[in-house]
């Protein structure tokens, strides 16, 4: 060994010792810091337990998913659940809230006791027997995992927490649908950064917005966020050869702002989340194209914000509890199949309604009747297949599949647009009970999922 290589050998020696050094006198402050605080906490009676933790770590949504009594994933359910008899959580064959809520938010509620309160090493998410899904089953647990993943960060500076999974791992079929989604918009893509292109897939990924104190922020936001998502619907469309003019592609940016406008403003904690997906499939010899959108707030039910004492529109609400009047005076609200949260919600559709005060927004409240025309043109791309929109908030599930398309009804002189999902147009007779419905389970907050086929 020339002295040259000796030379750099002991310069490389002394450096690895430095390095050693500076590593263990960090670690070290750590720990006096980790310890001080806990004598500290101590004297005081002040012991932050892991749910103490958990509950700084959470986000607004995220903590009123978890703190609400009625919803399906509330702290009481998830405490009851089993998590001694193995590691893995499987995924429903079918998952959705939508058409099979009671396996998929059992699945959620599993994997959030394991994250949380087990002791396992590894935890296991299994959708080897998932076969069909739809998108905001997907994007709540993402929604879950992510603050899960933020909570973990927190207990590895925590050195008295060490009960917490050192990983979560998807498994999946290769080659599957589900796998697919899982590296292009999923948990793979999300919180793995292991995000995939695919030539038959064209993603949105998952967009979180905040409301924000600065409105001129905000609205440049809200314009960004607006122009992607309608770019976005343009090049799935593209994709399969059909193409919007300017005028449609005007009038669905001013339609998907307004939506994205009234899913932050009516969420009790200031935020909203939209994601979106399109696949090409093969469907009996048939190329098709399958487009999944989701626009989601969790927080109060569009019931619970009209209800509210502190409504910050009294004149729509008193309206509200007159139709009630009505139905009730007729026999038409019935527990668990048509109730007063259902009728409420269906009301919020209609022309002019909104739970936003009247002297901030005076032209407010037909946001919703638009997005619902609009999901019926880009419907009418390929009418031979059966494309549907789902709205549910709290129990009330809405489904929109183009039968009952939107009106004109006059009142007191006035022209209004109506959507009264039965024959006579009249929001005083009864809805199709196929359509306006009552859910088995809650959802804390309200979603708006899209399944086209173009």
């Amino acid at each position: 060994m020339t002295a040259k290589e000796r030379s750099r050998l002991h310069r490389g020696y002394k450096r690895f010792l430095r390095q050693l050094k500076t590593k263990r006198r960090k670690k070290r402050k750590a720990q006096i810091i980790c310890e001080e605080n806990a004598r500290y906490n101590r004297k005081n009676g002040v012991i932050l337990s892991v749910d103490q933790l958990l509950s700084n770590t959470l986000s607004p949504s995220v903590s009123y998913l978890l703190n609400c009594i009625s919803s399906p994933l509330n702290y009481k359910l998830i405490n009851n659940e089993n998590i001694n008899t193995n590691c893995y959580v499987e995924i429903p064959r079918h998952f959705s809230l939508i058409e099979n809520p009671q396996e998929s938010y059992s699945a959620i509620r599993k994997l959030i006791a394991l994250s949380l309160y087990s002791n396992y090493p590894e935890i296991f998410i299994d959708y080897t027997k998932c076969n069909e899904f739809t998108l905001e089953a997907q994007v709540l647990l993402d929604l879950i995992l992510k603050d899960i993943f933020k909570f973990y960060n927190r207990c590895r500076k925590k050195k008295c927490f060490k009960n917490y999974a050192k990983r979560i791992t998807d498994r999946s079929t290769k080659g599957s649908s589900i796998r697919t989604m899982l590296f292009s918009v999923g948990s793979l893509a999300i919180h793995a950064k292991k995000q995939l292109e695919f030539s038959h897939v064209v993603p949105y990924n998952l967009c979180i917005h905040r409301s924000e104190v600065d409105t001129i922020r905000q609205a440049e936001m809200k314009d960004i966020d607006t122009t992607t998502l309608s770019d976005y619907v343009d090049t799935c469309l593209s994709k399969m050869g059909r193409n919007l003019e300017d005028e449609q592609i005007d009038d669905l940016c001013t339609v998907i702002g307004e939506i994205l406008i009234n899913a932050e403003e009516h969420s009790s904690t200031r935020c909203r989340y939209s994601i979106g997906y399109f696949e090409e499939k093969e469907i009996n010899g048939e190329k098709v194209g399958v487009f999944q959108l989701v626009i989601m707030n969790l927080g109060m039910s569009i019931y619970e914000k009209f209800k509210d004492e502190n409504c910050p529109n009294p004149i729509i609400a008193d309206k509200m509890k007159e139709l009630s009047k009505q139905y009730t005076h007729k026999g038409f609200l019935r527990k668990k199949e048509f109730e007063e949260e259902t009728l409420w919600t269906l009301y919020s559709l209609q022309d002019g309604v909104t739970s936003v005060s009247p002297q901030k927004y005076k032209n407010r409240g037909n946001g919703s009747l638009r997005f619902i025309e609009s999901f019926y043109n880009l419907k009418g791309f390929n009418p031979s297949k059966s494309s549907k929109m789902t709205l549910q908030s709290g129990k009330a599930n809405i489904v929109f599949d183009g039968k009952y398309p939107v009106t004109e009804s006059i009142v007191k002189g006035e022209k209004y647009r109506v959507l009264t999902f039965n024959n006579s147009g009249n929001i005083e007779d009864k809805p199709d009970n196929k359509y306006v419905k009552c859910s088995e389970f809650f959802f804390p907050g309200t979603f708006i999922h899209a399944y086209i086929y173009l």
